[in-house]
């Protein structure tokens, strides 16, 4: 009775039920070795055999003949087997880093080292380029982040090996740049200012986009007090100095309580600061001071013939008897103009000059009185138009440009080639002690 019992437990345990997909698989001829071992090749030929209908429910299965048809050309192919691994993992890895939505490049650039090192994985079955096209970067811009992980650098200021990157900065010049980015002097200047003036001076040869570049990198505070202005189409501009001249006044008031107005004449084309006079009253005696000190001035250059176009607003001061004779009886011949009356454009030339003086000068100091206010404004005019050179004008300072001096364009090329050369010669003679990518 014992052995009876224990043959029929046996048999129970050999015993075994299959699920319907395992039969229909085994039909298909997709039925993985791992099963083809466990069952016996007589069910497996007595499955084949069976019709379809002798199953309820089959007629699911066709809806899914094309599925099974891949799975088994993949089961066939080892290689388009590790081409779907790389498939899906390039999709996990921007699925992971980066997801959906827009500026797509600059959010995938956050995570450049895992994308670099899953497009170097998958290289083995595609190629870099299939690869560069799936992630949907260009082939140099893989290229540009694989060399940025490979060949970090924690003595550059771009984290860039000097030897593999030679085009980027010295360091010598890379001082130089903090320096004059951080000089008080200079601080209210414009960056684009800054790198004219340094390239004039030859104390750092490189492009405005650079100076914008490592200004960023450096993380500095240059605080510019300006007021966000509506934006106007581009006013009247003139072809050579002296040609058109703009006149306006605006109002500070100091730390007395009182209010002085700031009296301008520039030049169209130069923004050259012709004439400038500050008082306590809007009159026309000090307007017309100004007029005649402009003239006198653009006397001294000996181009008396040239007609200059006048434009001012409709204020008195600006307009009135006094004003109107000397113009017509001066030994210059003016035309007088009033802007959106005598012609349909602004005056926003010197109304961009007067914001400037005022946020960039005298907004940023504690003004006394009047007097103070002169002692600046004499500075300030002096460096808006003697040092601080205009990217408007091509790098020139505004006393440059009216004098008439222009800018060689080939002298320029010629200099930025020159100092490209030099830079390169450099980081790849001076790099970093120990360092593992072959640098001396």
């Amino acid at each position: 009775m014992k052995k009876e019992g224990v043959a029929l437990e046996e048999n129970t345990i050999k015993r075994r039920t299959y699920d319907t997909r395992i039969k229909y698989l085994a039909k298909k001829g997709l039925l993985p070795e791992s099963y083809k071992k466990i069952i016996h090749r007589s069910l497996l030929c007595k499955w084949k055999q069976e019709p379809m209908e002798k199953y309820t429910g089959f007629e699911l299965n066709e809806n899914i003949d094309q599925l099974y048809d891949v799975m088994k050309l993949v089961s066939e192919h080892e290689n388009l087997q590790k081409a779907l691994r790389g498939l899906l993992r390039i999709q996990k890895t921007l699925k992971d880093v980066i997801g959906t939505g827009k500026k797509y490049v600059s959010k995938l650039k956050k995570h450049k080292t895992q994308v670099v090192k899953t497009i170097e994985r998958v290289a083995e079955v595609f190629t870099i380029e299939k690869a560069c096209k799936m992630m949907r970067i260009s082939d140099s811009t893989f290229r540009t982040w694989a060399m940025e992980t490979y060949f970090k650098c924690g003595n550059s200021v771009l984290k860039l090996c000097s030897n593999a990157y030679p085009n980027q900065l010295t360091h010598q010049e890379i001082h130089k740049m903090h320096k004059l980015l951080t000089d008080t002097r200079y601080m209210m200047w414009p960056v684009r200012s800054l790198a004219y003036f340094a390239k004039n001076k030859g104390l750092v040869i490189a492009h405005v986009n650079t100076w914008y570049k490592y200004t960023k990198l450096f993380d500095l505070e240059r605080i510019v007090l300006r007021k966000i202005y509506k934006q106007y189409e581009e006013g009247i501009r003139a072809t050579k100095p002296d040609e058109i001249w703009h006149a306006d006044v605006t109002e500070l008031k100091m730390e007395d309580g009182k209010t002085a107005h700031i009296y301008l004449v520039i030049d169209n084309f130069s923004r050259f600061i012709l004439s400038w006079r500050i008082s306590m009253s809007l009159c026309w005696q000090t307007r017309l001071e100004t007029f005649k000190e402009a003239v006198y001035r653009s006397n001294q250059k000996g181009e008396k013939r040239i007609k200059t176009r006048l434009i001012v607003d409709g204020g008195s001061e600006n307009n009135n008897q006094y004003v109107e004779d000397y113009l017509e009886y001066c030994e210059r011949n003016i035309d007088k103009m009033v802007a959106y009356k005598d012609i349909l454009k602004s005056n926003s030339m010197v109304e961009y000059t007067n914001r400037t003086l005022k946020y960039e000068y005298l907004f940023v100091r504690r003004i006394n009185n009047l007097r103070h206010l002169g002692q600046i404004m004499f500075h300030a005019v002096h460096d808006y138009t003697c040092v601080r050179p205009h990217g408007a004008i091509g790098g020139l300072t505004p006393a440059q440009a009216y004098l008439g001096k222009t800018v060689d364009i080939f002298k320029e090329k010629l200099l930025m080639k020159e100092a490209a050369l030099s830079r390169v010669d450099w980081n790849q003679t001076h790099n970093c002690k120990g360092c593992p990518f072959g640098c001396n």
